[in-house]
């Protein structure tokens, strides 16, 4: 095989899911040409990355607008010229991580002519019409990492065990000296979820009460943001936890692994963030409610999970239907919280975390329970 496509657009933890895949096709190919075509919002993890040789960036943003704006026309310029610079790299298959139908249609309109996509149940919004093969599916309990090495299948790449992705770390002297003058044990915490994933918030007010905690153990914290209103609350945060700091900025996402890759331990919900720092071997407490822990859960040893045993968990709602489901203010902002979520005790959080950081950090001790 001389050329393939990797189709993969969004979200950051799911393009993460998709790296240990990239690795596997990378050492069983080492001489043929991989591209991955990816949405602009998630872009730059794959800046420099040593295992591909084209990225190709979906402007969803700007193509939004012009929808929005009836511009189709321009809409219309940009597809083209998307579909022209696929054809140009003559890909002989697309790999459909995604399977909907945004990315069939990238897939479709790269001319790749063998077009691998997910297998039912995983297939949605009429995907698999353009596919012209599939893998058998896997347990609907397997993590996302062994249902995206489970596409290769079609193409005879079976890695013994998973393989861990690469990224390109920048040098990032600003940022390297911010967090050389910091202490050890270093605890980042991130409380940040999108719109789309409100429903796996954990109260604000829990984020800064373990974070004082395990300040008060002699941990350094920072609290992790990326754009103005997780910096905002970021600064909610530390304000509420004593000893406790708001991360240095990170001008990408590949910054921001810098800064998990120089922590002892990440604390936060189902995201991006908390996969990134799994994947770079950091030491990951993740706190779970409505997703399935064995499923979206972090994958590699250094990872535990925190959550509440709720009958109605886990669950496959987008936005919870319990009456019972409380309402947080903060920011100026109301946000729900899933009573999965609101079960899930700073008490728990923090015996996990300090456990954690035992193992990572043996010759040191537990941080004290004081």
């Amino acid at each position: 095989m001389r050329s393939l496509l990797i189709v993969r657009l969004s979200a950051l933890g799911d393009a993460i899911h998709v790296l240990p895949a990239l690795r596997a096709l990378r050492e069983t190919h080492p001489s043929a040409k991989i591209g991955w075509a990816i949405e602009d919002r998630a872009a730059s993890l794959l800046r420099g990355q040593p295992d591909l040789d084209r990225v190709h960036v979906v402007p969803r943003k700007q193509w939004t607008a012009w929808l929005r704006g009836g511009s189709w026309r321009r809409f219309l310029a940009g597809a083209r010229g998307l579909m022209s610079e696929l054809r140009r790299e003559r890909y002989e298959v697309a790999l459909d991580f995604q399977s909907n139908l945004r990315s069939s249609l990238v897939a479709l309109l790269s001319g790749a002519p063998r077009r691998i996509g997910q297998p039912r149940p995983y297939a949605k919004e009429g995907s698999g019409l353009w596919f012209t093969e599939r893998p058998d599916p896997v347990p609907t309990e397997a993590h996302k990492i062994v249902r995206n090495l489970a596409l290769l299948e079609p193409l005879g790449v079976r890695p013994a065990s998973p393989p861990r992705g690469r990224l390109a770390l920048p040098e990032a002297p600003s940022l390297r000296a911010a967090l050389a003058a910091g202490r050890r044990p270093r605890a980042v915490l991130h409380a940040g979820v999108s719109a789309f994933g409100a429903l796996k918030a954990w109260r604000e007010e829990r984020f800064a009460r373990l974070g004082a905690a395990l300040a008060g153990d002699g941990c350094e914290v920072l609290f992790a943001w990326g754009g103005a209103r997780e910096r905002a609350q970021a600064e909610r945060l530390a304000a509420a936890a004593p000893g406790a700091r708001v991360a240095p900025a990170t001008a990408s996402l590949l910054e921001l692994a810098v800064l998990l890759g120089e922590s002892d331990l990440f604390v936060g919900v189902d995201s991006g963030p908390l996969h990134l720092a799994a994947m770079l071997g950091t030491p990951v407490l993740g706190l779970y409610g409505p997703k399935h822990p064995g499923t979206y859960g972090p994958f590699w040893p250094e990872g535990r999970v925190v959550r509440a045993d709720e009958p109605c968990s886990p669950c496959r709602h987008r936005r919870c239907p319990r009456p019972d489901a409380a309402w947080q203010e903060a920011g100026g902002a109301r946000l729900r919280i899933s009573p999965c979520m609101d079960a899930l005790s700073v008490e728990a959080a923090l015996a996990a975390a300090r456990e954690l950081l035992a193992r990572a950090l043996p010759s040191e001790g537990p941080p004290s329970s004081a």
